[in-house]
C-alpha cells in the first residue's frame, strides 16, 4: 500500500511541472546583431524585455549605459513586435516578427531597424 502511494506522489510530482505555463513569448533576455546596409561590421545588441499586466517594457543594452525603451508594441495576430528607444546616437526603431514561439532554445526576433540615418536588418535570439 505504501509503495502505491509513493508511486502516485512521484507521478503527480512529474506531471505538475509539465502543465505549467512559460509566460509571455517576448519576455526575457535577447541578444544578437544589427547589420547596417552601409557597413559590413555588425553591432552587437542586447534586449531585456519584461511583461507586467499585459504591458511590455524593457531596456536596450542593460547595465550602466542601458536605455529604457520608449515603447514596445506587440501585434499578437502575426507576432509582429516594434521597439523604440531613444539611444545616444539617435532613436532606435526595431520592427520585426517573433518566430519559433513555442521553442525554448530557438526563439528569434528578426526584421529591419533604423537608428538616426542608419538602416539595416537585425537577427536577435532569446538567450
Amino acid at each position: 500500500m505504501l509503495a502505491r502511494i509513493l508511486i502516485l506522489i512521484t507521478c503527480v510530482g512529474f506531471a505538475l511541472p509539465a502543465m505549467s505555463q512559460t509566460g509571455h513569448p517576448a519576455k526575457g533576455s535577447w541578444s544578437g546583431d544589427l547589420t547596417s546596409f552601409s557597413s559590413a561590421e555588425p553591432v552587437r545588441i542586447r534586449l531585456l524585455l519584461d511583461a507586467m499586466s499585459g504591458e511590455l517594457s524593457g531596456t536596450v543594452n542593460p547595465g550602466r549605459r542601458g536605455v529604457e525603451m520608449t515603447s514596445v508594441e506587440l501585434d499578437a495576430e502575426n507576432w509582429g513586435l516594434t521597439i523604440v528607444a531613444d539611444m545616444p546616437d539617435g532613436t532606435l526603431m526595431l520592427e520585426g516578427k517573433l518566430s519559433n514561439i513555442g521553442s525554448w532554445t530557438d526563439r528569434k526576433y528578426r526584421g529591419s531597424y533604423t537608428q538616426g540615418n542608419t538602416k539595416g536588418t537585425f537577427d536577435i535570439s532569446l538567450n
